[in-house]
């Protein structure tokens, strides 16, 4: 079984001593908060998409306001199994508070413009254009870059490429780290879903060690048991926010979400609930005062959940999402996906949401044809002792914009030398790093359809 003295590890992902933090008042794990939030890829989230691309109505979520509130809804189910299981001494409820709430303000940085349309979009490039773009590339990490993943490439930013580049990222405590892995294994593993790039493996064999997590193969461990809250508070506040966001834009009644949100509860309970209702025509206020009783059943059957399952949990042979092992009686079961599902068939397919994203496949066609190319075309010349391989004049360019992250001979990861792979990386760190607007803006100029002074970001 996994050991809570290693799984709550506060050492950081660096050689390079961190200062003092009693002169703070502050826990290194409410460090990591901090981390996050004052990070320039966390603030990019407020121009990113949640749900709904290029949104004019400021109720809707971004990325931004979507990982807040699930940090504190990962906060609540930290402390709360902080109370419910034996902490080695030392450790407190409000460490697991703080773990959790770190690694849900982290969970989304990978995500690119135009969100889960954004991922298809560039796998979609790659697949199309890789056979014709990749050269002396290994089979390894041609699978590598074809299947784009959001949750490998946030892995990459806070462990690489953001603040401390190519030396420990963000340099956050391995604790937060192992929660923040929903798949800890590498994109060799079979399947489209993999937490981390191949350019990363070593990073996740070094936290896995370091917090004890078990060993499935050579390219998988057993999920570090936090990592369940950070998911379950992922889905607690998209499942039943997006319905909201559907309410906000009129692509969905309020009484249909009523009656999927409704199903948690016992009937003198939501007949309670409704009574408290304003008026019809208030949906917001409605929405409000019905979404904390459905936070509370939601929370308290993550939580449930997780003891119900602990032992498999911490033997590292769980499978499914928490919520899967309440009876199938309990009606909390069931009120997560129940409101996936409707969001599935309902919300996603709206008309308006699919137009932007089809345009958005035009907009990543244009930027990685561009920055891939010119990556390609850099890492030759970067490789070419005598210069036999001179940068060309638009390349020059594009690699003038990746500006001090544009690979060159004296800033290679881990002082080796800037390989194809690695190159190719880079550009995609670039590409995926983009705001919705900046995405959108960058296509534009490439394509030369766009003014000189619009707005960049």
């Amino acid at each position: 079984m996994m050991k809570w003295e290693k799984l709550l590890s506060n050492k950081r992902l660096s050689h390079v001593e961190s200062p003092p933090l009693k002169a703070f008042n502050r826990t290194p794990f409410e460090a990591d908060i901090q981390r996050v939030i004052f990070s320039s890829a966390f603030r990019r989230l407020s121009k990113k998409t949640q749900v709904h691309p290029l949104i004019a109505n400021d109720n809707i979520h971004t990325r931004l306001t979507h990982s807040l509130e699930v940090s504190q809804v990962g906060k609540i189910l930290g402390k709360t199994l902080g109370t419910r299981i034996d902490l080695p001494k030392g450790n407190t409820a409000d460490d697991l508070g703080a773990i959790v709430e770190a690694a849900c303000l982290a969970h989304d940085l990978g995500n690119p413009p135009f969100g889960h349309a954004g991922e298809e979009a560039m796998r979609h490039w790659f697949q199309t254009n890789g056979p014709r773009i990749f050269g002396s590339l290994s089979n390894k990490h041609k699978h590598d870059l074809l299947t784009f993943e959001g949750n490998a490439q946030g892995f990459r930013m806070v462990t690489q490429t953001e603040n401390h580049v190519f030396d420990g990222g963000m340099r956050l405590t391995y604790a937060t780290l192992g929660a923040f892995m929903k798949y800890p294994w590498t994109s060799e593993k079979p399947g489209n879903k993999f937490g981390v790039f191949i350019a990363e493996e070593a990073i996740l064999k070094e936290i896995a060690t370091e917090v004890g997590l078990i060993k499935k193969s050579n390219h998988e461990w057993a999920r570090h048991p936090l990592a369940y809250l950070v998911e379950a508070a992922d889905d607690i506040c998209y499942g039943i926010l997006d319905l909201e966001d559907a309410a906000e834009l009129r692509i969905l009644s309020f009484d249909a979400i009523t009656k999927v949100l409704m199903s948690a509860f016992e009937v003198h309970e939501a007949q309670k609930i409704r009574d408290e209702f304003a008026s019809a025509a208030e949906f917001r206020v409605n929405l409000s005062r019905l979404r904390g009783r459905v936070f509370e059943k939601a929370i308290s059957g993550a939580v449930d959940g997780f003891m119900l399952a602990y032992e498999s949990i911490m033997c590292g042979t769980f499978k499914g999402d928490i919520f899967s092992a309440l009876p199938e009686s309990d009606p909390r079961k069931t009120l997560i996906s129940e409101a996936k599902s409707l969001a599935t068939n309902t919300v996603y397919p709206d008309a308006n949401k699919v137009e932007i994203e089809l345009g958005s496949y035009a907009t990543f066609e244009t930027l990685l044809e561009t920055f891939c190319t010119a990556s390609i075309e850099n890492s030759k010349h970067i490789q070419s002792p005598k210069g036999e391989h001179p940068l060309g004049w638009k390349s020059q360019w594009v690699m003038r914009m990746l500006g001090a992250h544009a690979p060159n001979s004296n800033n290679a990861p881990n002082g080796s030398s800037w390989s194809e792979y690695q190159c190719l990386r880079r550009a995609i760190d670039f590409v995926s790093g983009m705001t919705d607007n900046y995405a959108v803006y960058v296509a534009s100029q490439i394509r030369g359809s766009a003014s000189s002074n619009g707005v960049r970001h």
